[in-house]
């Protein structure tokens, strides 16, 4: 958003200004003439007044990024904050001093043209409700998703050089890439994040030798409304959520890039990727081995991972660890610990994906066998929440017919 000083107001409620930058120095070097705004899109720019806050009222708010958006005022909150929500649907709690209250009553009582030398002389400075960064045809309801969507294009690489490992110690289907993410591309991800909302928590007991680590996730399921999400019980609430316009744009670019970086675990063939899921592992916390379900998805299932903070070594943040175990607890055939940096993507398919089709038993849910690979995350040596999106291909014929056994 734009800061500035009026300069004159006319009859038709429309402000004259003078931008901040140029009213200030008395200069022009950006060559940025002055403009009229509506005065319905202006805000002053001094905090807003305690007493005058109220439901309903319309104001500019700060967001986690720095940036103003319009937001409309829904009540209080705790420790003397007010609950706002944002054009897009977000809902955030910010104090009085992210506040700048768009005007309710004309600025200037009376149209007033100054004289040519009171030009520079600022009159009430205000805040433009256009960003200084945006086309002015902007579409209603722009808010901290499309921002947020907007600055991950703009720092998202669509070429490069990713070293791939594949076979991972020796794990059929398994393929992984240690700097998927940039440092940029990490810190765009952590405020698409920071602009969802309604995230499901969901908890599988406890694990570990002496049962110290929760099995937990806070999650965000997209895709075809009518399935089940992974992991939920078919008579449970499924809460998967149609796939929005962002997160479409965010699904374009993980796609491509995948099909790109892992072109030799021949990802999605003849198909595209319609589920997204958003997780949330806190520090200290894991989640155990388990296979996704093994006749539901189609091959290859994708993911990627990042520190909701910056750690002390990697602007991406920490170290976590990918599980990998073939056989089931009480016949654990073998178990493969693989620390994996912030920012590191990888894919499971085949007997990593523990698909039926590649299973020699051909075992179907969540069945358990010997020749297939269960996987869990590690997330017990830090305190910082992992972060990872996970990409799968629903197979919208599941369950209309019987599986055909596919290689063994």
């Amino acid at each position: 958003y734009e800061r500035g000083v009026v300069q004159q107001r006319d009859r038709n409620s429309q402000l004259l200004v003078q931008w901040w930058e140029e009213a200030a120095t008395g200069s022009n070097e950006k060559g940025l003439a002055p403009e009229w705004v509506a005065e319905r899109h202006a805000a002053l720019a001094a905090p807003a007044d305690g007493e005058r806050v109220r439901r309903g009222m319309a104001v500019l708010a700060e967001w986690v990024d720095g940036r103003f958006y319009c937001a409309t005022v829904q009540g209080g909150a705790a420790q003397a904050r007010v609950l706002l929500q944002f054009e897009d649907g977000l809902r955030y709690e910010a104090g009085l001093d992210a506040l700048r209250p768009l005007l309710d009553k004309p600025l200037l009582q009376a149209a007033h043209s100054p004289p040519s030398s009171a030009v520079r002389e600022p009159r009430s400075s205000l805040q433009r409700m256009l960003p200084a960064d945006l086309p002015s045809a902007r579409a209603a309801g722009y808010g901290p998703l499309a921002q947020s969507m907007d600055r991950l294009e703009a720092v998202w690489r669509c070429s490069g050089t990713w070293r791939v490992e594949h076979e991972v110690a020796d794990i059929c289907g398994l393929f992984i890439c240690r700097d998927f993410l940039s440092p940029a591309e990490v810190a765009a991800f952590r405020l698409v994040f920071a602009a969802h909302q309604g995230w499901a928590m969901y908890q599988w007991g406890t694990i570990g030798r002496k049962k110290e680590l929760a099995s937990i996730l806070q999650r965000i399921d997209f895709g075809l409304e009518e399935m089940t999400a992974e992991g939920v019980a078919a008579q449970s609430k499924s809460f998967t959520r149609a796939i929005g316009r962002h997160q479409q744009r965010l699904i374009q670019l993980l796609e491509a890039r995948m099909r790109q970086v892992f072109a030799l675990a021949g990802l999605w063939r003849e198909c595209d990727v319609n589920m997204m899921q958003l997780s949330q592992i806190p520090g200290g916390q894991c989640l155990g081995h388990h296979f996704d379900r093994r006749d539901k998805w189609q091959e290859g299932i994708a993911s990627v991972a990042w520190s909701e903070t910056a750690g002390q070594e990697d602007s991406r943040g920490d170290e976590w660890t990918l599980g990998m175990q073939c056989g089931p607890s009480n016949n654990v055939q073998r178990q493969v610990q693989l620390p994996m940096p912030a920012g590191a993507a990888y894919i499971l398919s085949k007997r990593a994906q523990g698909r039926t089709a590649w299973c020699s038993r051909h075992k179907v849910a969540h069945e358990s066998c010997a020749c297939c690979w269960q996987h869990g995350v590690w997330n017990e040596k830090t305190a910082l929440t992992r972060q990872s999106i996970t990409m799968r291909v629903y197979d919208e014929e599941w369950g209309r017919e019987a599986s055909s056994p596919g290689p063994g």
